[in-house]
């Protein structure tokens, strides 16, 4: 178990990167794909809330050092390592692979809708009316996070679930 938490520590840094200077720029409607959500909730759900917290602060750092958000990030983050930490699935439990999945598709929405939420409230650039924001970046962030959450799991977090 504790030789897992450097290959989370990389992936995660990885995928801050990919965030920044890749899916940030996928914007439709001013919201765009949060693989680092998905992440901190496969993370959350695997290793536990407390964990997850911790790595969705230090995720939260990075991705606000690199996008000028430093506060905003790291407050988002913590909050979607928390909210998916109360889907986690501990490693004796014995829960069948379609309970890990249900559970860390529930930890994936949960964290995003926390996370887009968050977002449209604190983080105005545009000036837009909220009532105009919260429903954009909720419903279309969350949904286009959601499509890259199946997808990611079919290809690659299914394989890292069973070890």
């Amino acid at each position: 178990m504790l030789k897992k938490y450097p290959f989370y520590t990389i992936s995660l840094i990885v995928l801050a990167l990919v965030q920044h200077f890749v899916l940030s720029k996928l914007v439709v409607f001013g919201a765009s794909p949060d693989i680092l959500a998905v992440f901190i909730a496969f993370t959350s759900v695997m290793l536990g809330q407390r964990t997850g917290t911790t790595y969705g602060f230090g995720v939260g750092l990075f991705a606000g050092f690199l996008s000028g958000n430093l506060g905003l990030s790291a407050l988002i983050g913590t909050v979607e390592g928390f909210v998916a930490g109360y889907y986690h699935v501990p490693e004796e439990s014995y829960a069948t692979t379609v309970k890990k999945r249900r559970m860390f598709y529930f930890a994936s929405a949960t964290a995003l809708v926390a996370g887009n939420l968050l977002m449209a409230l604190l983080n105005n650039p545009m000036a837009v009316a909220l009532y105009i924001r919260i429903p954009a970046l909720v419903i279309i962030g969350t949904l286009t996070s959601m499509l890259l959450t199946v997808l990611l799991y079919q290809l690659v977090l299914k394989k890292l679930q069973r070890d």
